[in-house]
């Protein structure tokens, strides 16, 4: 327990036994991994069903039906019985900050003085969830041919329902009254089973969504040119999106220590149409061009066209080139009375903005084609993607600007640098979280080349081998904010705000080599993701906090012995070096699968990922796993991994 109105953490003291107590903070250590969890348990279950009846020799009647069932058990760590804030519906630009006291008179306090008070709550269990997910499927339609003209009309409709269940959180007001009164005891296993309860009650919701739809398709070919058919292709569809994601008991009110506030609720209709022709207008040059019209009944209308054209002047090369637009409407969750409540150092609150607007993009793409000899190939195309108006949640770094990290009233909030946020500071005056609503507030560009190689050999008595090589090398990744800072991720381990800072690898790539003799087939996989600055951008500085720590100017942490003319990182050394001169390394893994048919019916598999048990390199910087980097580690983390199957065909 600590003072509520003293935050010197010297004053603090363990009212129970503690292995480790830490020297800056003078509170219990306890070593997270106990409680973590590599992947959670899965249980999956899929049927699907097709069925066809010929009308006539032109004109076949369909329909599909499938079932998809998921059940997924995860463990989480144990929380806290303080927070940094949590949304509160009612004050939606506000957190509400929990603080339980130890009161004076409780009988495990033996100082008679009432104290703030912070507690591991083993006791509740840790913070797991089961969540099970249930998609009904269904479609139904008719195709044919009409002269040399093909055409398909369907319904279709699919409903998912997600149970969603919590067990292990807090309801604050609850706790303190147990505290109050004295039933609650500090680890104690005579506690009454109905007070734990009471504290920490099951916390269960159903959400629901349904899509239903209509949709039409007609292609076929015009007149002949220089280069073959004319083709065109026609398309309209309707749809109607209805979503309802209730909140979690006790969140509307914010009541839950350390869980913030999500819910939603939207019906939408959709109409969308399309056109699309191809145009060999020579025997070496094909164009091409599509139109799509899209209108949402909640934000309007988008219009997207894209062209390409394909010139051959070689039958062993061809070059081509693409221009297209997109779009992206917000989601019920972007848009609605929602808010998603993260941590990444300090608390990272994002709240639904009902005027956002949709994200628009265009990209740009050019390559050559090269098959110089039959069943040897090789592709290299130029990329670039420009992505404007993109929906964004709150970002720290932005928001907090330099606004200072310690020092200021305890409790207190100051404005931000971004329009409608909040800077919020716990009860030791520290920077503890961040608020802000979705806004349109950034553009991305990213640009890179893709390289493919493709190789088949017919060895005649001893089968087929078939190869291949994938190479992706990003040249740049460059988010421009409204603020007019720009920040390059290519190579770094940002954006930190986004996939739990996963990162940005300038290389990934990929080598398959297959054998394969009458039923039998193997296939060995080599991957590669190239290593990472740990940083959040290319040029990120270190920041003075002026209380003996340092902080990149994104603000992941505070850091203490850093040398400001050093190595600068998003993590350090508990002394302050630089880990791996602040390089997450790159990582190799192995993966094989194989095949074996014994009639037309039977077929045996196998598969080991990750043959050779790779661990995956340490990395302290990402939040979306502890110390390992589940964006394109997870393979290392879960070791090598054996999968057995048997397949019936009838």
């Amino acid at each position: 327990v600590n003072g509520a109105t003293d935050p010197d953490p010297s004053h603090r003291i363990n009212l129970k036994a503690c292995p480790e107590i830490s020297g800056d903070t003078g509170v219990c250590l306890f070593d997270p991994v106990a409680y973590s969890q590599i992947q959670p348990e899965q249980d999956r279950i899929n049927l699907f069903s097709r069925g066809s009846l010929f009308l006539n020799e032109d004109t076949q009647a369909y329909s599909e039906l499938g079932w998809f069932f998921a059940r997924t058990k995860s463990i989480g760590t144990p929380g806290d019985v303080i927070d940094n804030g949590v949304y509160n519906a009612a004050d939606p630009g506000n957190l509400k900050v929990h603080t339980t006291l130890m009161p004076a008179d409780h009988p495990d306090n033996p100082y008679g003085v009432a104290r703030g008070f912070r507690l591991l709550t083993t006791d509740f269990g840790g913070r797991n969830g089961e969540q099970t997910s249930n998609v009904i499927r269904a479609i139904t339609g008719v195709q044919g041919k009409l002269s040399d003209w093909d055409w398909d009309v369907g319904l279709g409709y699919i409903r998912s329902e997600l149970d969603d269940e919590h067990t292990g959180y807090i309801v604050a007001d609850r706790l303190q009254a147990h505290l109050d009164d004295g039933s609650y005891r500090i680890m104690d296993p005579s506690v009454d089973r109905s007070v734990i309860d009471d504290i920490s009650p099951t916390l269960k919701r159903k959400a629901k969504s349904s899509i239903a739809l209509v949709d039409a398709k007609l292609s076929g070919s015009l007149f002949e040119l220089p280069g073959g058919d004319f083709g065109i292709a026609f398309g309209a569809e309707a749809r109607n999106e209805k979503t309802d994601t209730p909140p979690l008991p006790f969140t509307a009110t914010g009541d839950i220590i350390g869980l913030g506030y999500s819910s939603f609720k939207a019906d939408r209709d959709v109409v969308a149409g399309y056109a699309e022709v191809n145009a060999p207008v020579a025997t070496f040059v094909e164009l091409s061009a599509a139109l799509r019209y899209d209108h949402y009944s909640d934000y309007g209308h988008s219009t997207t066209p894209k062209v390409g054209v394909k010139i051959k002047p070689l039958d062993e090369l061809a070059l081509r080139a693409t221009y297209a637009e997109a779009f992206r409407a917000p989601g019920p969750s972007e848009s609605g009375n929602s808010s998603t409540y993260g941590f990444t150092g300090i608390g990272l609150l994002t709240i639904g903005n009902p005027d956002i607007k949709p994200e628009r993009a265009k990209s740009y793409t050019a390559g050559i084609v090269f098959e110089p000899l039959r069943g040897t190939s090789a592709t290299l195309d130029y990329y670039r993607i420009e992505r404007r108006d993109e929906i964004v949640g709150a970002d720290q770094a932005l928001i907090i600007g330099d606004a200072p990290q310690s020092g200021q009233t305890p409790n207190s909030q100051r404005p931000g640098e971004l329009p409608n946020s909040t800077i919020y500071y716990n009860e030791d005056g520290d920077l503890s979280a961040v608020s802000a609503p979705y806004v349109n507030a950034n553009k991305t560009t990213t640009s890179g080349f893709d390289f493919e190689y493709r190789q088949k050999l017919d060895l005649g008595h001893f089968g087929r081998i078939s190869g291949g090589l994938l190479l992706t090398h990003v040249i740049s990744f460059e988010r421009s904010f409204d603020s007019g800072e720009s920040f390059e991720y290519a190579g770094t381990h940002g954006p930190y705000v986004l996939s739990s800072a996963g990162g940005t690898p300038k290389e990934r790539a990929r080598l398959e080599l297959t054998w394969e003799r009458a039923q039998v087939s193997v296939t060995g996989s080599v991957n590669y993701v190239g290593s990472m600055d740990m940083i959040d951008h290319k040029g990120s500085q270190l920041v003075d906090n002026e209380d003996g720590t340092w902080s990149s100017d994104t603000y992941e942490g505070a850091y203490y012995n850093v040398d400001p003319d050093g190595k600068v990182c998003g993590v350090y050394r508990p002394d302050g070096s630089a880990y791996n001169g602040c390089s997450l390394s790159s990582f190799t893994t192995v993966d094989l699968y194989s095949k074996v048919g014994f009639d037309e019916h039977w077929e045996f598999t196998a598969s080991a990922l990750n043959l050779f048990n790779r661990m995956a390199p340490f990395d302290p910087y990402t939040y979306g796993g502890l110390n390992y980097n589940p964006s394109f580690h997870q393979s290392g983390a879960v070791g090598r991994f054996v999968t057995l199957g048997l397949r019936y065909t009838f």
